[in-house]
């Protein structure tokens, strides 16, 4: 038996309840949101960290003459660096992670201003629900495809 509330039955159970539609396409924005700044910083850190490694190679080895320990290490940090971006081909988080925020985005701008499809009450809910997770899928497509070259 459905409990239920002083404004009427407690839908918390059906998934295409007013409100789950938009909580779901909030969630979603925020996580690509989120994974899309880490994704960019671990980017920007790694290429800067490249540049000054790489530089400081042959500075050390004019300040340093005739001892090979100091370039080395900073070469091998550049091979490090260089390793970790191929691993974890940050850019490509941040442009995927960001390109299906914006399509999140959108979905919800349209289901805010009922634009269709979200034109009619009794699916735009579902339809919401619907654009968010193709959203997903279409992403983690991608990410699946990345997953694979990288072991190839």
């Amino acid at each position: 038996m459905t409990q239920g509330t002083p404004d009427g039955p407690d839908r918390s159970d059906q998934p295409d309840r007013p409100g789950y539609a938009m909580t779901l396409a909030n969630a979603s924005y925020d996580w690509y949101r989120e994974a899309a700044a880490k994704a960019r910083t671990y980017y920007r850190i790694s290429e800067c960290l490249q540049i000054v490694f790489s530089a400081a190679i042959p500075v050390s080895a004019v300040l340093s003459p005739g001892d090979a320990k100091v370039p080395a290490v900073l070469g091998g940090l550049v091979v490090i660096l260089t390793g970790l971006r191929s691993v974890f081909h940050w850019q490509d988080d941040y442009l995927r992670f960001s390109q299906a925020r914006e399509a999140v985005e959108a979905e919800r701008r349209l289901y805010r201003t009922g634009n269709e499809p979200y034109d009619d009450p009794e699916s735009r809910d579902r339809r919401l629900a619907a654009a968010v997770t193709r959203v997903e899928q279409q992403e983690m497509g991608v990410w699946v495809q990345v997953a694979g070259a990288r072991e190839e």
